[in-house]
């Protein structure tokens, strides 16, 4: 038995780690008001992106890879010898991609695919990928895997700000309603990930306000658990992302705290200013 694992680019694991781990990516793509096209961090950057965003008209739409790139990624691993399979992808709330590389796989001859749905997005996906690869480096079979990545979901979530719900409301990741509620009264929303879905949490006056009740929010959630890993995910605002790692690692030193860039595809959805923290409770290894 040889087992690959295999996600999408949402994961938005460092080149770092997938040339470690051997992870293989399934990007998806950007397009543009004028209709120019882009795979996530292949054929445009992060900053790139977030530039491009300032500029563009309309909100970036994004698109998930046909299922025939799923099939094709398959027969690959397969010629190269892989038997087996374990694919993490972003939350089938938000995305046909889980789905679409479900229905791949039944396709495909000659490999077994296993695949998992995180419910999230993010390195807080990633999450997941970096455990299956430790699993599979300890002799586990894919079944067991899943299991445990099944398990691992019933102490994963995430609590995430956004300056406005424009995106999120455009490009249906939330009601019309919901995101008018929140752009009259000019408040920063607070949203959580519930079953896979973006839902409302509360509305907060002010961005620093939010970022601190992120934060309450999770650490009052993980405060039961044995072991938690945290991740910072954020957008382009760096430097609050930066504060938000300094109050954890001064305040929470008892837990493991890993920060990364949100990329294209989940930017698009979130729009410019968006940022959340994502928990586990797991000890997951970052290097």
């Amino acid at each position: 038995m040889k087992t690959a694992v295999l996600t999408d680019s949402t994961s938005y694991l460092s080149q770092t780690l997938i040339d470690k781990y051997n992870i293989k990516i399934a990007p998806l793509s950007v397009t543009f008001d004028n209709g120019e096209n882009y795979i996530e961090n292949e054929t445009i950057s992060t900053p790139e992106f977030y530039e491009r965003m300032k500029t563009s008209k309309t909100i970036p739409t994004t698109s998930q890879p046909a299922i025939g790139e799923f099939i094709e990624n398959y027969e690959k691993l397969r010629d190269e010898g892989y038997t087996d399979i374990v694919g993490v992808f972003l939350s089938s709330g938000i995305s046909g991609c889980y789905q679409t590389a479900t229905q791949a796989g039944e396709m495909v001859k000659g490999i077994r695919v296993h695949t998992f749905d995180s419910k999230l997005a993010a390195m807080i996906e990633g999450g997941y990928v970096l455990r299956a690869v430790e699993m599979i480096e300890q002799g586990y079979k894919p079944e067991a895997i899943i299991e445990d990545l099944e398990s691992m979901r019933e102490v994963t979530g995430a609590i995430l700000m956004v300056d406005d719900l424009k995106n999120l409301q455009k490009s249906g990741r939330i009601t019309g309603a919901q995101a008018w509620i929140g752009t009259m009264l000019k408040m920063k929303p607070v949203l959580k990930f519930e079953d896979g879905l973006i839902l409302p949490e509360e509305k907060v006056r002010t961005k620093k306000r939010a970022l601190k009740e992120i934060i309450n929010k999770v650490i009052n959630h993980v405060k039961t658990y044995d072991e938690v890993t945290l991740y910072i995910v954020a957008g382009d605002i760096e430097a609050d992302a930066q504060w938000m790692y300094k109050e954890l690692t001064e305040n929470y030193p008892q837990y493991k705290v890993y920060s990364s860039q949100l990329g294209p595809v989940v930017a698009a959805h979130l729009g410019s200013g968006g940022m959340g923290l994502g928990y586990t409770g797991r000890n997951i290894r970052t290097d």
